[in-house]
């Protein structure tokens, strides 16, 4: 009895990685069927809508060049009923998860055997969360690795991060904060790091613990 094969697509905006997974896949991966990929959030879109049905599985980085929000691709492709995957090299928990909330259905990390992969493909097939190995099943789900930072405490660590005075972020925060709520909010960042055993003493420490977690993009990461 022959089984439907499960068709997929990917987004990357890297080439060579994209020819070298088509090709694991569609030489040691019976029944997965291979449709296509796409290096940007429009050419995905583009993509799927040329098909005749939607792919059952996509394949998607975290980090593309268009400067697309992945979470909100994730959550486009669930929507349609396709069930995304997380293909990435990220090795920081925030956006990872930020991926899964959005409604990622497994985490393969491209360090990770093509085996792992296709185990991936196939477990979420079935419906069932799945990851590629120990390291990013600790990234998805591991609730001591990082804190859970509160919207208002990470607009505060933003705007600092991007070099705005500590005196003046409370009049650039929407709706407007006195000092004393913007250092009440440093003030938490830090502890609730120091919950976790890590050693953040100031702001700016909380700023290099964020953005070693992925709640911020800083030039020198």
């Amino acid at each position: 009895m022959s089984t439907k094969p499960i068709s997929l697509v990917a987004i990357d905006d890297h080439p060579l990685i994209l020819m070298g997974i088509a090709a694991a896949l569609t030489q040691q991966a019976a029944g997965i069927d291979w449709l296509g990929s796409a290096s940007s959030r429009a050419q995905l879109n583009a993509l799927v809508v040329s098909l005749a049905a939607p792919p059952d599985i996509v394949l998607y980085d975290l980090h593309l060049s268009d400067d697309s929000d992945p979470a909100e691709g994730i959550a486009w492709a669930a929507a349609l009923g396709i069930r995304p995957i997380v293909l990435t090299s990220e090795i920081r928990p925030v956006p990872i998860r930020s991926a899964v909330a959005a409604g990622a259905r497994g985490v393969i990390l491209k360090a990770d055997p093509v085996e792992r992969m296709v185990e991936v493909i196939r477990t979420a097939y079935a419906g069932d969360f799945a990851v590629s190995g120990d390291l990013a099943f600790v990234l998805a789900n591991d609730e001591v690795m990082v804190p859970r930072l509160a919207p208002r405490e990470l607009q505060a660590l933003r705007l600092l991060a991007s070099g705005v005075p500590r005196k003046a972020i409370g009049h650039q925060m929407d709706p407007q904060v006195e000092l004393s709520t913007v250092v009440t909010y440093f003030n938490r960042i830090c502890k609730k790091y120091q919950e976790l055993g890590r050693e953040v003493r100031s702001p700016f420490e909380a700023i290099h613990a964020a953005s070693a977690d992925g709640y911020l993009e800083t030039p020198d990461l």
